[in-house]
């Protein structure tokens, strides 16, 4: 598949019902984390309050990426982690990362640091000054390398172990951006 993409704000019908499709593809056929439905589609359970990006491909117009976050409680990771991986900053908002997810064939492209620049900088603008993710343990290095610590034991979420894990806001940002350049590079 090509991975000539375009970033996008989801906002009709016609958007979400591919995101759902997406994300069921890969959260409940490819990882196993939700079990599989004969719909096809997995419906966030804190749509009513994301922000989402989405990548399509400019080949057919496929959805090949996507992320979505929130920083109004309750946030997931407290229901996996506990309420102590969501304690507050010092300073600012906490805010929760979501489904970040890539086709296989666009992971390790500008796919990805496109679809988390473009929902880091509005988290920034909305005050979020630190993230939480729970991290999927065969993306474990790759959080770390973009700052995120562990913060906590991980929990099984169907097939998949998830991490707490935890970052600032700003120098995560820098370093998607610093990947970002090499990535358009090579």
């Amino acid at each position: 598949m090509n991975c000539d993409f375009e970033i996008f704000t989801p906002s009709t019908e016609e958007d979400f019902a591919a995101l759902w499709e997406f994300n069921y593809r890969i959260f409940a056929a490819e990882l196993k984390m939700r079990p599989e439905n004969p719909e096809g589609f997995l419906v966030d359970k804190f749509h009513h309050k994301n922000i989402y990006r989405a990548a399509k491909s400019r080949d057919n117009g496929s959805i090949i990426g996507m992320i979505s976050a929130h920083w109004q409680p309750p946030y997931s990771a407290e229901d996996h982690f506990g309420s102590a991986v969501v304690m507050p900053p010092d300073t600012g908002k906490l805010g929760e990362i979501r489904l970040f997810s890539v086709a296989p064939q666009c992971r390790k492209t500008a796919v990805t640091t496109s679809l988390g620049i473009t929902l880091l900088e509005e988290l920034a603008r909305h005050g979020v000054t630190e993230v939480v993710i729970s991290g999927i343990s065969v993306q474990k290095k790759f959080y770390e390398r973009l700052g995120f610590q562990v913060i906590g034991e991980p929990v099984p979420a169907g097939d998949t172990l998830l991490y707490p894990m935890r970052t600032r806001l700003q120098p995560f940002l820098d370093m998607c951006r610093k990947l970002h350049c090499y990535s358009l590079c090579q």
